[in-house]
C-alpha cells in the first residue's frame, strides 16, 4: 500500500485496504466485528488469500485486528491502560511508533521481538483504593496468543483508530529490555498519577525517584529527563529543576543515606505499592537492587557504560593517562633485556601503550559489570567492545595528560622545584623516587651554596681527562639538563667523543643518567639508514625515556628527525614495527658516544661537544682511585640535591648573567648561564669544534670555491653549465658537473638532482663564501657565489643567534 500517508484524516480508504496493507509488512489481520475489539470465533489465517479475497472479507464496515507474536513476524503491543502510563511512554518509549483515538491518542505503541510471556501491569487488591480510577491494570505488554485492534477500526465508542508514526517503522526490541521500560512507565505512571498538582514536598519526592531509579541501574540522563518529565505533566512550575541524578549519585559515592524507594512509598501515601513497584522496575525483593557501582550490560547503552568504566578508573586512581593519540601506563623493567638495537637496564620506568585486553582487566578489576538473565543481574566480564571503544574516543578520555616519567625531583618552567611524590598537574609529570630519599632543594639557595654544591656534582667526574674545562662544563650541563630537561621545550645534542676506545665515553652517560634516574640509560645502537634511526629514536620516545643514548657510533651522526627532535616539543614519528604516526613529546636528553665522532649537516649546529682525551694508547688500562659507577650510586640522591641548587640559586639571584641565546635553545640558555655565573667556561664554546669539522660543510667550501674560480661572478642556469661542459676547453664547467653528479649520488648529470642539492645550500655562509640565486623571467634559477665581504652593509641581526 505504497500511497499510506501518516496523519491523514483517513488513512486507508478500507479496512480491506487496510488489511492488504498489514498483510504486506508480514502480519496477520483479523476480521473483527463492527466497533468491537475482539473477533468472533476461532481465528482464521486470512493472510493466505488474494488481495481482493482479502478486502472481500472485510466488507465496508468491519473493524481489523492483528495477531500479535509469531504470526505476525514478533509484533508486539503495549497497551496504555492508565492516561498517565501513555504520556509518560511519549518520552520513554517516544522511538516506537503510536496509534490511538482522539480520547487516547497514543494508547498503543508496537515493537518487534520476542517476549518470555505477556505481562500485566497490574495494581494489587490491596492498593487499588489509594487511586482515584476505575482500571486496575496500568499497561499490558502483549505478545504470542493474543490480537489488537488497529486503525481504521471504530472504537466502540465510535472514535477512529488512527496512526502517529509509519507503522512500516516498526524498530527490534529485546524482550527483556521491552519489559524492563515498560515496568518503568508503569512504575512512573504511578507516581505521576499521586504527584501533588499544588504545594507539596515535590523536592524530596523527587529526590527519593531519582535515587530509586539510580539503585534500578538507569542512567543519569535518562533519570533526569524522566523526573523532570513527571513534574512537567502534574504542572510543576519548577520542572526544570528537579533532575536529581547528581544529588543522588553523589550521597551515593560518599556513602551517606539516600532516599529510595521506601521513602517514595512513604512521601506518595502509597506504601501497600512498595513490593509491586520493586517487581516493576526490577530492584527485587530484597530491597538492595542494583549495585550503584555493577555497569549493567544493555543493548544500545555501549557509551553509558563505557563512560562509568572510565570513571572507574578516575575514582580508583589506576596510573592510566592520556598522551596525545595514545593511551599510556607505566611500568618498571624488571630484567634488563635488548630489542631492535635499545638496551634497557633492570629498573628502568618505560611507558607501555594501552591495550585492549590490559584495559578490559582494569575494567573488570575496578568495577563490577552484570547482566540481566530472567530478571536477575548477573556477573559478566566486560565486553570487549567496551574497551574497543574507550580505545577510540582520542581526544575525549577524561583521563590525565602524560608528558613523562621522572624519579628524581626536578624544576617547572617557572623555575619552582617540583619534589613532591606523584602526579604534577602543572607539569603532566609523574614522580616517583622509587625508594630514594631526597632532601628538599632549597628555595633561596646562596651563591656560595651553589659553588658548594657545584663541587659536588664535579666529584664523579673528577679523574676524567677531559680536552680543555670546556668540555668538562658540557658533562656538568648534561647532567642538569637531564634532570630539567622536561622543563624546556627543546635541549641540543651532547656528542661525548674520544680518540681512542675505553676513555670513559660510556661510562660518562652512564654517570649522568644514574644521577636523573638511579639507573643506566636507554642504549640505542646506530641504525645502517635514516629510516631505521628514526624508528628506533621514535620507539624510545614513546617509552618516554629520561635519556637517550647512540652508543658507539661509526658513521656520520645527522638526520632530520634527529634535528627535528632536538628542536622541537613534540614529532610524529613512525613507529617500529608499525606503520602508523603518532604525536609523541620529545622531552629527552640525548648523548652520543664514538671514536673520533663525524657529525654532519644540520645537527653540528644542534650539538655541544664533549672530549675525553687520556692521552694513553690503552686508556682501558688506567687505574682509577676511585669506582664512579658505585660512588654516584651512593651520592645519587645528594648530587641530585646540588644540580638543582646551581640553578635554583641562578634563578632566585634573577639569573644576574644573561648571555647571547642560541636560537632554538632559549629557554635551555638557563644551563649555561648558571655555570657561567659560577665561573665555569661556558659549554656552548664546544659549537665551534663540531661545526668545524662538519665534513658536509667542507664539501660545500670546495664546490663554492671551485664554481667561483671557474666562473667569478657570473650568473650561470644548470643548463647553461650543462651544455659548456659539453664543448671542448671547458673543464672548468666539467669539474663542476662532476662534483654535482658525486653530491647526488648520481652517474649522470641530472639538472632535477643538481637544483635540488644546490637548493639545500642556497644563501648559506661556508668559507667566506655564499651560493645565491636569481629567477629569470621564464622561471630559470641562475647561480652565483658571492664572497660574504662584497655584500651591502647589513645591521646587525636582532633577537637569537640560529643554531
Amino acid at each position: 500500500m505504497s500511497d499510506f500517508i501518516l496523519h491523514s484524516d483517513q488513512q486507508f480508504a478500507s479496512p480491506g485496504d487496510a488489511a492488504v496493507f498489514y498483510k504486506s509488512l508480514g502480519w496477520e489481520p483479523l476480521v473483527l466485528p463492527a466497533r468491537e475489539k475482539a473477533p468472533k470465533g476461532k481465528w482464521g489465517n486470512l493472510t493466505e488469500r488474494s488481495d481482493e479475497d482479502l478486502r472481500r472479507a472485510y466488507g465496508g464496515v468491519s473493524n481489523i485486528g492483528i495477531a500479535l507474536g509469531s504470526r505476525s513476524n514478533g509484533l508486539l503491543d503495549i497497551d496504555f491502560d492508565w492516561p498517565e502510563a501513555a504520556r509518560i511512554a511519549n518520552l520513554v518509549l517516544a522511538h516506537l511508533p503510536s496509534f490511538g483515538r482522539k480520547g487516547s491518542p497514543n494508547s498503543h505503541r508496537f515493537a518487534k521481538g520476542k517476549l518470555g510471556k505477556n505481562t500485566r501491569f497490574q495494581l494489587p487488591a490491596t492498593a487499588q483504593n489509594l487511586f482515584d480510577t476505575d482500571k486496575a491494570t496500568v499497561l499490558e505488554l502483549r505478545g504470542d496468543g493474543l490480537q489488537t485492534m488497529v486503525p481504521p477500526s471504530v472504537h466502540p465508542n465510535e472514535e477512529l483508530l488512527r496512526w502517529n508514526d509509519d507503522p512500516r517503522r516498526i524498530p527490534e526490541a529485546d524482550g527483556e529490555e521491552l519489559e524492563r521500560y515498560a515496568g518503568c512507565v508503569a512504575f512512573l505512571a504511578i507516581v505521576l498519577n499521586r504527584y501533588p498538582r499544588g504545594s507539596g514536598n515535590r523536592d524530596n519526592i523527587c529526590l527519593a525517584l531519582a535515587g530509586t531509579l539510580i539503585r534500578a541501574g538507569f542512567t543519569d540522563d535518562e533519570i533526569d529527563s524522566w523526573v523532570k518529565h513527571v513534574a512537567f505533566l502534574s504542572g510543576d512550575e519548577e520542572a526544570d529543576k528537579r533532575g536529581k541524578s547528581a544529588a543522588s549519585r553523589a550521597k551515593f559515592d560518599a556513602g551517606e543515606e539516600t532516599w529510595g524507594l521506601p521513602a517514595l512509598c512513604e512521601f506518595l501515601g502509597i506504601e501497600p505499592m512498595e513490593k509491586t513497584l520493586r517487581k516493576w522496575i526490577g530492584l527485587g525483593d530484597d530491597g538492595d537492587g542494583v549495585d550503584l557501582n555493577a555497569i549493567v550490560v544493555r543493548p544500545g547503552e555501549l557509551p553509558q557504560a563505557v563512560d562509568r568504566a572510565e570513571q572507574a578508573l578516575i575514582d580508583n586512581g589506576v596510573e592510566i593517562f592520556q598522551r596525545f593519540e595514545s593511551l599510556v601506563r607505566v611500568a618498571r623493567i624488571m630484567t634488563s633485556a635488548e630489542s631492535e638495537g635499545i638496551k634497557r637496564e633492570t629498573g628502568s620506568l618505560v611507558l607501555q601503550i594501552v591495550t585492549s585486553p590490559w584495559l578490559r582487566e582494569q575494567f573488570a578489576r575496578h568495577a563490577r559489570w552484570a547482566k540481566k538473565q530472567k530478571k536477575k543481574l548477573v556477573p559478566v566480564d566486560p565486553p570487549t567492545d567496551a574497551a574497543t571503544a574507550y580505545l577510540a574516543r582520542v581526544g575525549n578520555w577524561n583521563l590525565r595528560f602524560l608528558k613523562g616519567v621522572i624519579q628524581a625531583p626536578t624544576l617547572r618552567p617557572d623555575g619552582s622545584v617540583l619534589q613532591d611524590k606523584g602526579y604534577d598537574a602543572d607539569t603532566g609529570l609523574l614522580y616517583d623516587p622509587g625508594r630514594t630519599e631526597f632532601e628538599r632543594v632549597p628555595d633561596h639557595p646562596t651563591q656560595e651554596e651553589a659553588r658548594v654544591a657545584l663541587d659536588l656534582l664535579k666529584q664523579p667526574f673528577r679523574e676524567f681527562r677531559f680536552d680543555g674545562e670546556p668540555h668538562r662544563s658540557v658533562a656538568l650541563a648534561a647532567v642538569m639538563t637531564a634532570l630539567v630537561r622536561r622543563m624546556f621545550p627543546s635541549a641540543p645534542l651532547f656528542a661525548v667523543d674520544a680518540p681512542t676506545a675505553g676513555s670513559g665515553k660510556s661510562l660518562l652517560s652512564e654517570i649522568v643518567c644514574i644521577i636523573a634516574t638511579g639507573h643506566k640509560p636507554a642504549m640505542m645502537s646506530q641504525g645502517k639508514s635514516d629510516e631505521e634511526n628514526e624508528k628506533r629514536l621514535s620507539s624510545v620516545l614513546m617509552a618516554g625515556d629520561p635519556v637517550i643514548v647512540i652508543d658507539n657510533c661509526d658513521r656520520p651522526i645527522e638526520g632530520d628527525f634527529l634535528c627535528t627532535m632536538l628542536t622541537q616539543e613534540k614529532v610524529r614519528p613512525r613507529i617500529l614495527g608499525q606503520s602508523e604516526v603518532r604525536n609523541v613529546p620529545t622531552g629527552s636528553l640525548v648523548i652520543a658516544t664514538g671514536n673520533n665522532l663525524e657529525l654532519a649537516g644540520d645537527v653540528t649546529r644542534r650539538t655541544l661537544f664533549c672530549r675525553i682525551d687520556t692521552g694513553q694508547e690503552r686508556p682501558d688500562q688506567i687505574e682509577y682511585s676511585f669506582d664512579a659507577i658505585a660512588e654516584t650510586v651512593e651520592l645519587r640522591a645528594r648530587l641530585v640535591v646540588a644540580a638543582l641548587t646551581v640553578l635554583r640559586a641562578y634563578i632566585a639571584q634573577g639569573r644576574p648573567m644573561p648571555l647571547k641565546k642560541i636560537g632554538s635553545f632559549e629557554q635551555w640558555g638557563l644551563i649555561r648561564e648558571a655555570l657561567v655565573w659560577l665561573d665555569q667556561p661556558d659549554p656552548a664554546l664546544t659549537r665551534e669544534l663540531v661545526m668545524a669539522d662538519d665534513p658536509h660543510k667542507a664539501v660545500l667550501v670546495d664546490f663554492l670555491r671551485l664554481w667561483r674560480d671557474v666562473f667569478g661572478s657570473m650568473k650561470k642556469s644548470l643548463s647553461e653549465v650543462a651544455h659548456m661542459a659539453q664543448e671542448e676547453g671547458h673543464a672548468g664547467a666539467q669539474a663542476i658537473i662532476g662534483e654535482l653528479i658525486a653530491n647526488t649520488n648520481g652517474r649522470v648529470f641530472n639538472t632535477r638532482s643538481a637544483g635540488k642539492f644546490l637548493r639545500k645550500h642556497v644563501g648559506r655562509i661556508a668559507g667566506g663564501m655564499m651560493l645565491k640565486t636569481e629567477t629569470d623571467s621564464s622561471g630559470i634559477k641562475h647561480y652565483f657565489v658571492l664572497e660574504v665581504g662584497q655584500r651591502k652593509a647589513e645591521p646587525e641581526p636582532a633577537g637569537d643567534v640560529p643554531f
